[in-house]
């Protein structure tokens, strides 16, 4: 069950709700996770972290704490993935969403892991995707750059159970068109 939940006391609700019901449960949001991280990682609850690049939630958190947080969990051992709620970017930001973590405390390979393989495992599918091994989905993407840093990261390809995306929209095509047409390139 995906419980959509970000302060202490939602959590907590959450938490005793699903007891009684005997349900696993996710926390969506999770702003808080991390007064709490003992607790989830006793119960074993996931947690999918939204809206990274965000204001606290309470008065009295660090003005950096949605930044921190990510950290903070993975160092109580808790199970966390990250996304990019937002309506606007629709995903694009996940990787630099992760990016952020890692000046806050994550490694570049536990930041990675936030946006692949825990979020497979939080899903259940992490037997078939999330990670390079064999016998697993062929979902990759590849980049010129470091995938987690906005500035540097040109994705060149991309790569759905094998089978290469065309990566190609009306911006690359425009800029394919008029690059020669004025001399950019």
């Amino acid at each position: 069950m995906f419980v959509h939940a970000n302060t202490v006391k939602q959590m907590l609700l959450a938490i005793d709700f699903v007891k009684d019901l005997g349900l696993e449960v996710v926390i969506v949001g999770g702003s808080d996770s991390w007064q709490i991280a003992d607790l989830l990682k006793q119960n074993n609850i996931a947690v999918i972290l939204n809206e990274e690049h965000s204001l606290p939630t309470l008065e009295d958190d660090d003005v950096d704490q949605p930044y921190k947080t990510a950290a903070m969990l993975q160092k109580a051992g808790v199970l966390f993935s990250l996304t990019d709620n937002d309506a606007q970017t629709r995903g694009r930001n996940l990787p630099f969403n992760a990016g952020t973590t890692v000046a806050y405390g994550l490694t570049k390979e536990q930041a990675l892991q936030a946006i692949t393989l825990n979020a497979a495992k939080i899903l259940g599918i992490d037997k078939t995707t999330g990670s390079i091994e064999v016998g697993k989905d062929a979902n990759l993407v590849l980049s010129e750059g470091d995938i987690l840093d906005m500035k540097s990261s040109i994705i060149t390809a991309a790569y759905i159970q094998g089978r290469e995306i065309n990566l190609s929209n009306k911006q690359t095509q425009l800029y394919e068109r008029y690059k020669y047409k004025y001399g950019l390139k």
